[in-house]
């Protein structure tokens, strides 16, 4: 059985989204992060950053979203949500899987929070400019 520890952010959400398309039984626990109880012991005990979402499974914990995506897609290949270690595609799925995790995921929140990168900065940031 694996264990889903979320919030239900976004992250969240993509993470019991990739379980259902894989087909697998799982348990969610939610984690009140206005409560604190990510920074709880037993929590800290899955992720000492105290971030969700994470999974275990088996003796595996795996955490931060696009890191549970491919450790799923991996271990249950059957579901076809990866190409083939072998295949030329892989590169190209890593490439977008990580694209949409790090800078896409930076630039919507500094979209969010109203923050302006100044135009003789934009090479710095991994997403260039909105």
């Amino acid at each position: 059985m694996i264990e889903l520890y979320t919030w239900g952010t976004p992250n969240g959400r993509k993470v019991s989204i990739m379980l259902e398309e894989c087909g697998l039984p799982y348990r969610v626990h939610k984690i009140d992060i206005m409560k604190g109880e990510q920074f709880a012991p037993a929590y800290l005990a899955i992720n000492p950053m105290g971030k969700v979402p994470a999974i275990t499974h088996g003796g595996t914990v795996v955490t931060e979203c696009a890191a549970i995506c491919a450790y799923l897609a991996d271990a249950f290949p059957a579901a076809g949500l990866a190409p083939a270690l072998t295949d030329k595609l892989r590169g190209s799925y890593y490439r977008w899987l990580f694209f949409a995790a790090v800078p896409l995921e930076a630039a919507a929140t500094n979209n969010a929070m109203g923050f302006q990168v100044p135009p003789e900065r934009t090479a710095m940031m991994g997403y260039g400019t909105l």
